[in-house]
């Protein structure tokens, strides 16, 4: 491994996750964990699962920081070869990128867009098995201000462990903290699994749905609500 050259750790380990193909296996090849290591021990970068070992019910929540960033970005494109096969149509996940890049998570853990915006990881320092993202919504307004959840992803080998409970729970709390009076997510309308989680912990259809096009793929959203717990 001493002659090996890593000219951007970043997509290398991005692309070491994306070799592994769908659905999310649990382990990988040996050739690409000593790679992920490499990465690890030369450039401090996080590891998601496959590599990040096995998930320990004691795996904390905190602060995502610049070194999570492709980690994140890993998690997310793993979420959506498994979790949305039957809910979203197969080429589009057959041929979908990572969306948005690892760069763009760096820079949110680095600069947040406000005081009011928080991005939480689930697991100890150097390793993500899930995360979530959170901030003013774009559905309030100066009189009703409404906090979102923008995206809450647990990596299809770590459910089950709690994981996506503590990271919901991290953002209610952080959304109350700055002010919020009024939570709002949105979930796919053919989501069931994840409609039943969110319900399942005091969130409530709204009665709206928002028709999203892609372009390569459209959808349909449905608005849930909350009151946060001060």
């Amino acid at each position: 491994m001493a002659d090996v050259v890593v000219s951007d750790p970043a997509s290398e380990l991005v692309e070491l996750v994306r070799g592994l193909g769908d659905p999310a296996p649990s382990d990988a090849p040996k050739a690409a964990r000593s790679s992920a290591e490499l990465i690890r021990r030369r450039f401090g970068l996080a590891l998601p699962p496959p590599f990040a070992g096995r998930v320990d019910q004691d795996e904390p929540v905190r602060p995502a920081t610049a070194l999570d960033g492709p980690a994140i970005a890993s998690v997310k494109w793993r979420c959506f070869g498994s979790n949305y096969r039957g809910v979203m149509p197969d080429g589009f996940l057959d041929s979908r990128d990572v969306v948005p890049p690892p760069s763009y998570w760096t820079g949110r853990a680095m600069v947040p867009p406000s005081r009011r915006h928080g991005l939480f990881v689930w697991g100890r320092r150097g390793v993500v098995h899930g995360y979530v993202d959170c901030g003013p919504s774009k559905f309030g307004d100066l009189s009703d201000p409404v906090g979102e959840v923008f995206e809450l992803y647990v990596d299809p080998t770590s459910q089950g462990a709690g994981g996506g409970l503590r990271l919901l729970a991290e953002a209610e709390t952080f959304l109350a903290e700055v002010g919020f009076e009024r939570l709002e997510l949105s979930v796919l309308d053919r989501n069931a699994a994840a409609r039943a989680f969110y319900e399942r912990n005091g969130w409530q259809d709204s009665g709206l749905t928002v028709d999203v096009d892609l372009g390569v793929v459209a959808f349909t959203e449905r608005r849930l609500d909350k009151l946060p717990v001060h």
